[in-house]
């Protein structure tokens, strides 16, 4: 009997591991029973060979991501007016995204192109691949020179990435603050077959009091929407398998080796092929990280039709890493008597690198004044204690803030006036149910107390009333993860 282990050699195609085939260890069978003589020794060869198939049958088709090679180009800014050091730090920036994002090997380029030369740039990596012409000591494309080491280097990576600044622009405002913009687009090429198969946009801009400060702001927005637009990236994406599972969690391949983190979600995928010969994929089940080691990360599985099996494959579900919570709540009317206080809000809770506690922040308008003299709202921030049941998720929150008021109709040298009106916060209980991987519907009920900090503020011998205000409160509303 031929041992089976003849027979599982890993076919790799870009970043991904694919298991073997069962038709592989059909034909192994055959070159076995074959050999045998003795009728005995083939029927017991037979039946191991079922059992070990019966065993193994989840594990064939699944598909493991591998760390990928890729080349990264420095940042092209021939046709910008981008200073030097700015140059220099999102460069910086880019690079570390790459390197941090965890699922690539990363060699740093020194030259830069500019979208122009792009098609350039494929071309002569087209000719050198398919015409084995002899790559010569150095070669211009566009205002860069590349050695014949460059190239070999280039044509032996499995994707090059190219960024460029397409804009850039910093100003000083009329009230007197700067703001700066930066805008990179990024052409990712497959080297294997010399065709560029995604391009990106990141846009950040911020204002500050110094030049200086609101440039390096706009910088630091990089690399959160430059990580997410790589995770969007079919070609990026993970895929990985169930190794075990126990009750209500899994055991999955994958860990920091390949960058994933806490609050990363999974959906289980199932194939079948049609009567036309078509393959359809589709998702039965979604998984949350909650633990993370080297190479396998610990997953809870939050829904899964028919339950999650070994062997079954795993799809990464790339968010920018958050969930947006619009919501309404109503506090009840007190043994005083006092009114009612309408609350409209919006929370945002940060979801990646988090699994039972999240951090929370959010801002609500009470309506407790008229705004004929002054809109109020309220901005706090806090933390939750998420605790999941299948598709229901219960979880205990609480936030502190202050609030202001915004008096639309007074200016300050050009400014709005703001006045702060209240400190305060709140405890409350959250029960979700999750309709599909992206919304979930959310009840929610609490207590709130928020001090006035000066309760009969007085302008133009007008009364201007923020009192305290505080109660029981019930509401709810969706929570959208994205």
């Amino acid at each position: 009997m031929l041992s089976p282990s003849k027979f599982c050699a890993l076919s790799a195609r870009n970043n991904q591991v694919q298991r073997p085939n069962i038709l592989s260890w059909i034909s192994a069978l055959r070159t076995s029973v074959t050999d045998v003589t003795c009728a005995g020794k083939a029927l017991r060869g037979i039946l191991l060979f079922l059992c070990l198939v019966l065993l193994t049958l989840p594990l064939f088709g699944q598909v493991v991501s591998r760390k990928q090679e890729i080349a990264v180009f420095s940042l092209g800014y021939y046709k910008s007016n981008i200073p030097a050091d700015v140059l220099g730090n999102i460069d910086e920036e880019i690079k570390g995204v790459f390197i941090n994002i965890g699922r690539f090997d990363v060699l740093g380029m020194t030259q830069r192109l500019e979208s122009e030369d792009i098609n350039a740039f494929i071309d002569s990596i087209k000719a050198f691949k398919e015409e084995n012409v002899e790559i010569p000591e150095e070669v211009q494309m566009g205002k860069e020179f590349f050695t014949a080491a460059d190239l070999n280097r280039l044509i032996g990576s499995f994707i090059v990435v190219i960024p460029s600044v397409t804009s850039y622009s910093s100003e000083q405002l009329d009230n007197g603050e700067y703001r700066a913009a930066v805008k990179t687009t990024f052409t990712f090429l497959n080297v294997e077959n010399a065709k560029a198969f995604a391009h990106a946009t990141v846009e950040t801009e911020a204002q500050d009091e110094s030049l200086s400060k609101a440039i390096r702001a706009a910088i630091n927005g990089i690399p959160l929407q430059l990580t997410y637009e790589i995770r969007k990236i079919a070609e990026f994406q993970l895929k990985t398998g169930i190794l075990e599972v126990s009750g209500s969690e899994i055991i999955m391949e994958l860990g920091r080796d390949l960058g994933i983190k806490k609050g990363d979600e999974f959906v289980i995928v199932t194939s079948r092929v049609l009567d036309s010969g078509k393959t359809l994929t589709q998702e039965k089940g979604l998984i949350i990280i909650k633990e993370i080691s080297e190479e396998v990360s610990i997953g809870k599985i939050i829904y899964a039709q028919g339950g999650a099996q070994v062997g079954e494959q795993l799809n990464e579900v790339p968010r920018l890493g958050f969930e947006s919570a619009p919501y309404v709540h109503v506090t009840l009317p007190s043994e005083q008597g006092d009114d009612s206080v309408v609350l409209i809000g919006l929370r945002q809770t940060v979801i990646r690198g988090f699994y039972d506690f999240r951090p929370i922040f959010g801002v609500e308008v009470p309506v407790i004044a008229n705004i004929l003299w002054g809109i109020p709202f309220n901005l706090y921030m806090g933390g939750e204690w998420n605790n999941y049941l299948g598709r229901v998720q219960i979880t205990p929150m609480a936030a502190v803030g202050m609030a202001a008021a915004y008096l639309w109709y007074l200016q300050d040298d050009g400014d709005p006036v703001f006045i702060f009106t209240h400190l305060g916060g709140m405890a409350q209980l959250n029960i979700s149910y999750l309709v599909n991987k992206d919304i979930k519907f959310v009840l929610e009920g609490g207590y709130l107390h928020w001090f006035s900090m000066d309760p009969t503020r007085v302008l133009f011998d007008e009364p201007l009333l923020f009192h305290d205000y505080n109660g029981f409160f019930a509401g709810g509303g969706i929570s959208i993860k994205y």
